[in-house]
This record gives C-alpha cells, sequence and structure tokens, in this order.
C-alpha cells in the first residue's frame, strides 16, 4: 500500500483523508479499506474536493465524532453543505503520546503542537506540564513538523 499527496492510482481505488501518513484518518484508511490506495490531503476541505469536484478519490474518510473531544465541528460545517453522505463507520481508538527529539527532556518542554482535538483531550497533562500548545492541522504533520524544525 502507498500513499499520495499527488494522484497516481485510479480513482476509484482511492480514499482521502486529511493529514499525513501516520494521522488518525490515514490509519482508519488502512484500516477500514486495506485494499485502496490513500490520498493524503492538507484540509478537510481538500478531502471533500477530491472526491466531489477534482474526482481524484472514490471514498473520503473524515472524522464525525472522537469518544473525548465530542463531535468534530468542521465535518459537521461541510458535510451538510456537500453532496457526500455517509456510507460506512469505522471506530478507531485513539491514544496520545508525547513525542519529542532524541535529546529533549521534559523538565525542557516549552511548546506541544497537535491538532486542537489531541490538544483539548491532554489539556490536564499539558496544563500539569505547564507547556505553551500550538494548534496544527493534524497530529501526524505536527510530529513531523517538529522533528524538521531539529529543536529538542
Amino acid at each position: 500500500m502507498t500513499d499520495s499527496t499527488e494522484q497516481t492510482a485510479d480513482p476509484a481505488n482511492t480514499i482521502a483523508y486529511q493529514g499525513v501518513p501516520g494521522a488518525n484518518s490515514h490509519i482508519a484508511c488502512l484500516e477500514a479499506f486495506p485494499d485502496m490506495i490513500p490520498l493524503a490531503c492538507g484540509t478537510f476541505e481538500d478531502v471533500f474536493a477530491a472526491v466531489e469536484t477534482d474526482g481524484r478519490a472514490a471514498l473520503a474518510m473524515i472524522p464525525i465524532e472522537n469518544s473525548l473531544g465530542g463531535r468534530v465541528a468542521d465535518i459537521h460545517h461541510l458535510l451538510p453543505e456537500s453532496n457526500l453522505y455517509i456510507v460506512r463507520e469505522h471506530y478507531l481508538p485513539v491514544k496520545y503520546q508525547l513525542l519529542a527529539l532524541e535529546d529533549a527532556t521534559l523538565e525542557g518542554l516549552e511548546e506541544v503542537r497537535s491538532h486542537v482535538q489531541a490538544l483539548a483531550q491532554c489539556r490536564g497533562q499539558l496544563n500539569q506540564l505547564g507547556v505553551r500548545t500550538v494548534a496544527r492541522a493534524d497530529t501526524a504533520g505536527s510530529a513531523k513538523e517538529v522533528a524538521e524544525m531539529g529543536d529538542p
């Protein structure tokens, strides 16, 4: 199975998701539709467009709600405005880890970057650490960003 941010596969066998490889929606694609090619998209709007207007994917994997954070508001605004509808449900248990570069220490931790839902769900632990939080498009993309910054 491969991932692509560009169209390289038959759209009929492609499923769009928001995020980068490793994102929760990417994992859900692999579990629920193992024979389809995941297509990484930057935003939820891009996911909808990949199916509705661009014709790059036959399906979209989008989060409707989260057991800890509740409904995903962006989707509840986008879905009714689209011509898409729910055809299947997939439950993905979400587990969060605090990741850092090899030389990082908890004592030196100043900032945590992640998706707003993840930050909300981990609010108690993050408050105990006394760190600044920065909301990003997705958790996996945040991990990639931190790795590329190279600042422990």
